[in-house]
């Protein structure tokens, strides 16, 4: 015996239709869709649409579902059935092998998309600082405040030193200290 439980809600309709099963197969499909409740009315997989609108409604439905299976049949009936879970989400993958674990039964999980690849990017070296924000940047070795006193004692102007201090924010140069918010630090 095989059993598909089929996210339709995650996998979508074109996942569904390319579904091939036995007529001695029990294909449970979960989704709100009207396209694939008619797809599943021509194929004659069981459709399930009644549960709560939100998320993770259909995950819930599912397991429960994989549920009543587990515990409905006996043990030497579970071990000679496939349980087939068709999704994307990593969550419902969990608690499928989680429930198919508890009663030593094999899961065979189907994700229709490729895992995500994870493009590097190049890294980009930091833009020189003017020589204004690299003054202001040095005097940011230990932790201070960016107030008058400061500005001050750089011999700054008030624009001039508040464009320092955007430009070296924006750049992610500086930061708020970790032990007192009111002082400013080197990243």
């Amino acid at each position: 015996m095989k059993v598909v439980f089929v996210d339709g809600e995650n996998v979508g309709l074109k996942v569904v239709e390319k579904i091939d099963s036995a007529l001695s197969d029990k294909v449970l499909v979960f989704s709100k869709s009207a396209s694939i409740e008619q797809h599943c009315d021509k194929a004659l997989f069981q459709h399930f649409s009644n549960y709560p609108t939100g998320s993770n409604q259909a995950d819930f439905l599912i397991i429960a579902n994989l549920t009543k299976y587990l515990t409905v049949y006996d043990t030497k009936a579970l071990s000679k059935a496939e349980l087939v879970l068709y999704t994307n989400d990593q969550d419902l993958i969990s608690a499928f092998e989680f429930q198919c674990e508890q009663h030593h039964i094999p899961a065979n999980i189907v994700r229709t998309r490729e895992a995500s690849k994870v493009i590097s990017l190049p890294v980009s070296k930091p833009t020189p600082l003017d020589p204004v924000e690299e003054k202001l940047f040095n005097a940011l070795s230990q932790p201070r405040s960016l107030d008058p006193e400061l500005q001050t004692e750089l011999r700054l102007g008030r624009q001039t030193f508040t464009r320092a201090i955007n430009s070296l924010l924006n750049a992610n140069r500086i930061k708020r200290s970790d032990t007192n918010k009111k002082l400013w630090v080197q990243c």
